[in-house]
């Protein structure tokens, strides 16, 4: 059985979702790992990236969910956010809501081929740094 907060996400999504492909939801709230205070991560691909302003639409919709959930929403813009955090959000997250399959799967076949290219250098990296005093 879906949460209450998932299924009030997709409730919203399926009434407010113009011009965004997918969104899933993530870390604790997904998991199962959250507590009654936890903050609600979103992470939504949009159908075009959103302009890179201060006054951008992710900062409305992140606004609007707060409202919508009565719950801190930390909202993640796929089209623009690093590929390590894009793999976890796909590892780790539940789909909750899809208006744009094709645009969904196309993205994800992207972001998974670069997370798996970049895989080798982010170990090397990872190694290095618990090597460091």
């Amino acid at each position: 059985m879906p949460s209450a907060v998932k299924q009030r996400l997709q409730e919203y999504f399926l009434r407010h979702g113009d011009g965004i492909a997918a969104v899933y939801l993530f870390g604790s709230r997904a998991t199962g790992k959250a507590r009654a205070k936890s903050d609600v991560d979103v992470a939504v691909l949009f159908q075009a990236d959103p302009e890179r302003t201060l006054a951008g639409l992710h900062l409305d919709l992140a606004a609007e969910l707060e409202h919508a959930l009565s719950l801190p929403v930390d909202l993640v813009v796929l089209n623009r956010a690093p590929v390590d955090l894009i793999h976890r959000v796909l590892r780790d997250g539940s789909l909750v809501a899809e208006r744009d399959k094709s645009a969904r799967i196309a993205f994800e076949v992207k972001a998974r081929n670069e997370y798996f290219d970049l895989l080798p250098y982010l170990q090397q990296y990872r190694r290095g740094r618990s090597d460091s005093p």
